[in-house]
């Protein structure tokens, strides 16, 4: 079997045909991207059973969603120089295999703190496959098709939530949740060798291996001083934030207010959550049709904020229990993915093609850092004291900062795309 062939480090004019090699690229970088969340995600459907066995805080719960958001944003930069001089398909296929390993092992766990160790191991083999897998989209296609592609990239891990959230609690309930992390650990073994047969589009141009480790960093790092990059990752934190607690608490939000199994809580979650990977490929076209430049975008992702927030700290304060509250958390959800595809978009087209697997991963650290990582963990901080409905509706108030941070961003000068001579 021939591999797949992805010439050239910068992307293709804006009026290229999209071939259908490219496709089955990103077809494979999906397909990961969408089982890495799996084993992301699929954790946060087993919470009760996992309180029930070892009578743990809310405090506790959050945390095994947020360390592996943590261990991403400490990963993510060596990860990503590494994958930039080493090459991105050998490191993302050694990624993968971390992650499905160390899911695997979390299935054999026998402690909270061995499971929590396992977790860890999930985001450190997680690290830096997001940033390596959209280098690679955005080195096979046009500019024209950024966002729309990056949003349906990150979609992907939106969609791998939902199975993550269904699968965990439908196993949970009827063969355990130590079963559970077994069966969706397995498939990304092999996915990710399937990988192996894609090559790099940096193949063949002046190669990031040339770059030092110093370098490559500074130049990402250099990023930061281009004000729509600053602000967007900061805009993009905050939103994350709102998407992370929402998505992790939300099935045991439903299981504990209306009294329902964890397999159906986890069901009506995933209803939640696969509105919002339409609603990333949908707020990334819009970006991309409306936006037509960095700030542009930037400006209709501040749209989508204000509405997410609104909808959703309406259904945790002042919607009634029932199908008000249900419409608000669907609309909530539609619109709170709407900075996932936008943002990498624009740092991308301000990276040297050479640096931006390296450049997306410091975005990834600020915006597991400050964003994933902080939600989930936070929000079981502030549910153990004020009760989890409240935390979800203070969480879910950061949608409306961010709106105002996208505002900012979009009002900054255009970037300039950098160099790494």
């Amino acid at each position: 079997m021939h591999a797949l062939e992805t010439s050239g480090v910068r992307p293709p004019s804006n009026d290229a045909r999209v071939g259908a090699r490219a496709w089955l690229v990103f077809a494979l970088t999906f397909g990961l991207m969408l089982l890495d969340f799996v084993d992301r995600q699929v954790v946060t459907a087993m919470f009760p059973h996992l309180q029930a066995q070892w009578q743990l805080s809310d405090k506790q719960l959050g945390a095994l969603a947020s360390v592996v958001a943590l261990t991403v944003a400490l990963g993510s930069i060596p990860l990503a120089v590494l994958a930039d001089r080493w090459g991105r398909v050998k490191a993302i296929v050694a990624m993968a295999l971390v992650w499905s390993g160390a899911t695997l092992a979390c299935g054999a766990a026998n402690s909270y703190g061995a499971l929590l160790a396992a977790r860890a191991t999930v985001g450190l083999g997680e690290a830096g496959y997001g940033p390596a897998g959209a280098a690679i989209l955005g080195g096979i296609f046009p500019r024209r098709l950024h966002s729309a592609v990056f949003g349906a990239f990150q979609a992907a891990g939106v969609l791998g939530g939902i199975l993550g959230v269904v699968l965990g609690g439908w196993l949970a309930t009827h063969y355990g949740w130590k079963t559970a992390f077994g069966v969706v650990g397995a498939p990304g073994i092999v996915l990710a060798l399937c990988y192996l047969w894609v090559r790099d589009p940096a193949r063949g141009a002046s190669p990031a291996a040339s770059i030092s480790f110093s370098g490559a960093l500074r130049s990402g790092l250099g990023l930061f001083r281009i004000p729509i990059v600053l602000w967007a990752c900061i805009g993009g934190a905050l939103q994350l934030f709102v998407v992370l607690s929402l998505y992790s608490w939300l099935p045991t939000y439903i299981h504990r207010s209306y009294q329902v199994a964890t397999d159906r809580a986890a069901l009506y979650s995933a209803a939640v959550i696969l509105v919002g990977a339409l609603g990333a490929v949908a707020w990334g076209y819009a970006a991309d049709r409306w936006g037509c430049d960095g700030p542009g975008r930037l400006r209709v992702v501040a749209l989508g904020c204000a509405l997410s927030g609104s909808f959703l700290v309406a259904a945790f304060s002042f919607a009634p229990s029932g199908s008000w509250q249900g419409a608000c958390l669907v609309m909530g959800g539609f619109c709170a993915t709407c900075s996932i595809g936008a943002v990498p978009a624009v740092v991308i087209e301000a990276a040297d093609p050479g640096i931006r697997a390296t450049a997306l991963a410091l975005v990834a650290m600020a915006q597991n850092l400050f964003g994933q990582a902080l939600g989930p963990f936070s929000t079981g901080v502030l549910s153990d004291s004020v009760g989890l409905g409240s935390a979800l509706c203070i969480a879910s108030s950061a949608a409306l900062v961010a709106s105002a941070v996208f505002v900012r961003a979009g009002i900054a000068p255009r970037p300039v795309v950098q160099s790494t001579a």
